[in-house]
C-alpha cells in the first residue's frame, strides 16, 4: 500500500492532508500518548512533512521514490523534531513561569488593595496583584486588638487569612514605600 502511495502524486497530497488532519485531532491526546520529548501529534507532523518531501521528489524528477527512501526521510525527520523538542520546547517549558495562582490559600501573606470599602460586619472586595494578573477577591476584616473598624477603598491591606473563600484582611503600609523621595541638594544654594 505504501508503494502504490509513494506512486502518485494525488495519493501523497491525500496522504499529506491525512496527516494534518491527524496532527490536529490527536493534539488532545498529545499528554497521554508521549514518551516526553515525542508524543502521537509529532508522528504525524513527521509524516506530513516526510509525504510532502517525497511529493517534491516525485515531481521534480518524475520517478517513482522508494520505500527506503521514504523511511529514511521520515527517520530524518523524526530525530530532528527530537531534537528540537530536547534541546528547545522542553529547556523553555521547565523555565516558562506561572503566574496562576492554583490556590486561593496561597493568597495569603500577599498585599493587596480595596476596592470596595470594608466595614467591621460587611463584606467588601479588594485587587490582589498575583504574578501578571489581578485577581478580585471578596475580603472581611480579620479579627483584630486594634478596633480597626472600617477599611476605606484604596487602602493598602494584608492577607492574614483565608476561609470560604472568603480574604481576612487588615490596613499594611509596606514601610520600603512609605519612605518619601529625599529632597535634591544639588540646589541648596538657589533656596537660600
Amino acid at each position: 500500500m505504501l508503494t502504490t502511495i509513494l506512486e502518485d502524486p494525488l495519493y501523497l497530497q491525500f496522504a499529506f492532508a491525512g496527516c494534518i488532519a491527524l496532527a490536529i485531532l490527536t493534539l488532545p491526546l498529545k499528554d497521554i500518548i508521549s514518551i516526553g520529548f515525542y508524543d502521537i501529534s509529532d508522528f504525524f507532523v513527521t509524516g506530513m512533512i516526510a509525504f510532502f518531501i517525497t511529493y517534491g521528489v516525485l515531481v521534480t524528477n518524475h520517478t517513482a521514490v522508494s520505500i527506503w527512501l521514504f523511511v529514511g526521510i521520515f527517520f530524518a525527520i523524526m530525530v530532528v523534531i527530537m531534537l528540537m523538542n530536547i534541546l528547545v520546547i522542553l529547556p523553555f517549558k521547565s523555565r516558562a513561569e506561572n503566574s496562576n495562582i492554583t490556590s486561593i490559600h496561597e493568597l495569603e501573606g500577599k498585599e493587596a488593595k480595596v476596592s470596595i470599602p470594608i466595614t467591621l460586619n460587611g463584606t467588601g472586595e479588594v485587587i490582589v496583584s498575583t504574578g501578571f494578573s489581578r485577581v478580585n477577591k471578596m475580603a472581611k476584616i480579620y479579627e483584630n486588638t486594634d478596633g480597626i473598624t472600617d477599611i476605606p477603598k484604596n487602602e493598602n491591606v494584608l492577607v492574614m487569612d483565608v476561609s470560604n473563600n472568603i480574604l481576612y484582611v487588615l490596613p499594611y503600609t509596606n514601610s520600603i514605600k512609605t519612605i518619601g523621595k529625599p529632597m535634591p541638594t544639588w540646589n541648596e544654594k538657589q533656596r537660600k
